[in-house]
This record gives C-alpha cells, sequence and structure tokens, in this order.
C-alpha cells in the first residue's frame, strides 16, 4: 500500500525537463510520463524531421526504490533502477539525492536499432533556493557501441533551474547534453532548453519543453509534450 502522506503530495516527475527529479514515486505507486517529441536535425544528406513517443512507466517497489521501464516508440527500451539516498534540508542547504542505473537494449526497427546492451547510471541533486527557485544538477556515465562495434564511454550532464511561480505552475531553464565524447564517437550533444509544467490536480501534470542546439552535434531544434500521471 501506498503511504497516505505520500500520496497526498503533488505528482514528481522526471519531465519535461531533461534533468530528472531527485524524487521517486514511493512504495505501491505507479506513475506514467508519456511525451509526444519532434525533433529537427540537419545531417550530411540533409535536414530530417523525426517525431517519437518516448514513455517512462515507474513502479515504487518501497519508499526510497523504484522500477523504471522507457521506451521511445520504434527506437529502444530501457530498463532501471532508480534509488533515493538523501532527503534534502534546505536550512543546511542539503541537495535531495537520487542515483539511476539503466540499461539501453538492443531493441529498435532498422538504422534505429541500438548496439548491445548500453548501461549508464546518473546521478541527481537538487537544492531548493531561496525565493521559490530550485536548481537541479544530473551528472552521469554511458557505456555505448560505436557503428563498427567499438565500446566507448561517453559522460552526461544536466543542470535545471526551476522556478515555482504558484502552487500549479513552475518553468524551468536548463543545459542538457545527454553526451559528451570525442568526435570519433559522435561528438558532445549539447542544447539549451526552456518549458514548463502545470499541474491539473495532484496526481496530473502537463509539461512542454523547447529546446535549440548548442553544438553541431545536436539537434537542432526540439520540441516536447508531456501528459503525466500517477496511481
Amino acid at each position: 500500500m501506498c503511504n497516505p502522506a505520500r500520496a497526498a503530495e503533488p505528482i514528481d516527475t522526471d519531465g519535461p525537463d531533461f534533468v530528472e527529479s531527485s524524487e521517486v514515486v514511493g512504495h505501491g505507486r505507479l506513475q506514467f510520463e508519456a511525451h509526444l517529441a519532434r525533433e529537427h536535425a540537419a545531417r550530411d544528406a540533409g535536414h530530417q524531421t523525426t517525431t517519437s513517443t518516448p514513455t517512462l512507466l515507474r513502479l515504487g517497489v518501497a519508499q526510497a526504490l523504484e522500477l523504471r521501464l522507457e521506451t521511445e516508440g520504434r527506437v529502444e527500451v530501457a530498463l532501471g533502477v532508480k534509488w533515493h539516498s538523501q532527503d534534502r534540508d534546505p536550512t543546511a542547504g542539503i541537495p535531495a539525492l537520487s542515483w539511476i542505473l539503466h540499461f539501453d537494449t538492443p531493441t529498435g526497427s532498422g538504422d534505429l536499432r541500438g548496439r548491445g546492451i548500453r548501461p549508464s547510471l546518473r546521478a541527481v541533486a537538487t537544492w531548493d533556493l531561496p525565493d521559490d527557485f530550485a536548481l537541479g544538477l544530473m551528472p552521469g556515465i554511458k557505456l555505448g557501441t560505436a557503428p563498427n562495434g567499438e565500446r566507448f564511454v561517453s559522460g552526461i550532464f544536466g543542470a535545471a533551474l526551476n522556478r515555482r511561480w504558484t502552487e500549479r505552475f513552475r518553468t524551468f531553464v536548463e543545459v542538457a547534453a545527454p553526451q559528451i565524447a570525442t568526435h570519433r564517437y559522435g561528438g558532445t550533444s549539447l542544447s539549451w532548453s526552456l518549458g514548463a509544467a502545470y499541474l491539473i490536480n495532484n496526481d496530473w501534470q502537463l509539461g512542454v519543453r523547447a529546446a535549440a542546439a548548442a553544438t553541431r552535434a545536436a539537434p537542432s531544434g526540439q520540441l516536447l509534450f508531456e501528459l503525466a500521471g500517477r496511481y
């Protein structure tokens, strides 16, 4: 059964921002975060626009632990676990801290199919700041596979500054780097983004994020819409 106190709190989602939440869903809770994403990228053969429906399912198996299933439509499936290791203490400047271990699987269709199991580990720390601001940092590391089958290690980093304007509405700006690597392995993909989230009620949320490339390896433009709910 879920914790009644936890159930009374508003839903806390990993999206729509790239930097994920440092909270977990709580024991006995099931939460989904469904997205509609449109991405525009400049390729050697010209410009390419793709639409995808990334979805994240989160199941609380303990008060500080959740299991995760993440899909990107035809692209890939990732299995993971998230552990909330530390509660925040704003008076002492102590952030909330969680660890996310994911395994991207070799699924997908055609050229979108991944190569081998690709594990990643991310830490998420969130500080509460004055005037209803919050700062989230997400460093990480990932083991990838190049087209020639060579394995390589890349970095992950995100930083998001949130501002809560009302109990239901927040906005954010962030920098997102899902891959930090040398040119040989695809280069560093870095984007700037901004967005907002609105609580319909404690269990449902709408969100949006728009992003623009900061490096050539990143998509030139991205737009994402989110619908999240929990049970």
